[in-house]
């Protein structure tokens, strides 16, 4: 029996709707294939068994327990890495400074696309799964206070060479710290502090660094009582430390 005219505009229009719905289905699934494959540790990955992680963007927080931080100390640090990572060390005297990270933590997406993922339940598993264990390192890290040295150099020379640091994306150092080296190699408590003090003593360079290809962020703890020592020179001593080491000041942010 020959179809009728409206018969035949009708299947036209179903198969225009089908090729529409095939379209969409196949742009959905082919984006959803190509998104990060993200492990249980946060991390993406090359591959869907998870056995090579993909080059990604690190950031290291140093948290300096030489002495206790103040209360404003604290808040100003934690509120600024909270924000810094959501996206808006322990010492024994003179010991060796040991470079284990207290949370080792990559940071899963904070949000999805509305069309084909649970928003909700990513922003979620973000709080729980990245910024509560980050939160909480933190708050140990800014209140716990460890002996009376404060061997800043030898902490950020390993840092530079750690082999926890991977190579392929962009690397930032967040430290926090009154910035004053204490340590028999070299003092900043101490009349010869400058740098080329410094460069003289020879100290230079049994911690020498490479912070090449790093950002350097700098919560600058201001001590009243040593507020002799936290002068222009100071301020210079380190401006001239990240710069001969390779590395790019990007903030400096004193808090009193």
């Amino acid at each position: 029996m020959p179809l009728s005219r409206l018969d035949r505009r009708g299947i036209v229009i179903l198969c225009g709707v089908g090729v529409l719905a095939g379209a969409l289905l196949a742009t959905v699934v082919g984006v959803m294939w190509a998104r990060p494959v993200i492990g249980s540790d946060n991390c993406v990955y090359r591959d869907r068994r998870l056995l090579a992680r993909a080059p990604a963007d690190q950031t290291v927080i140093l948290v300096d327990q030489s002495e206790a931080l103040t209360e404003t100390h604290r808040r100003f640090a934690l509120s600024f890495i909270t924000d810094y990572v959501a996206g808006k060390a322990n010492f024994d005297g003179q010991k060796s400074p040991s470079f284990r990270p207290i949370s080792d933590l990559c940071r899963p997406p904070s949000r999805g696309n509305d069309l084909y993922e649970n928003n909700r339940k990513i922003t979620q598993d973000f709080y729980k799964r990245f910024m509560v264990p980050v939160t909480a390192a933190l708050r140990e890290s800014l209140t716990t206070e460890v002996g009376e040295w404060s061997p800043i150099l030898e902490t950020l020379q390993l840092i530079s060479r750690s082999q926890e640091i991977e190579d392929g994306g962009r690397k930032t150092l967040v430290l926090v710290s009154d910035m004053l080296q204490h340590t028999d190699g070299f003092s900043h408590y101490r009349d010869r502090r400058s740098y080329e003090d410094f460069l003289r003593s020879g100290f230079a360079s049994d911690v020498r660094a490479d912070f090449r290809d790093w950002s350097i962020i700098v919560i600058y703890l201001r001590r009243y009582r040593d507020r002799r020592f936290q002068e222009a020179a100071h301020l210079e001593f380190w401006q001239r430390y990240f710069h001969d080491s390779g590395g790019t000041i990007a903030r400096w942010a004193g808090v009193d």
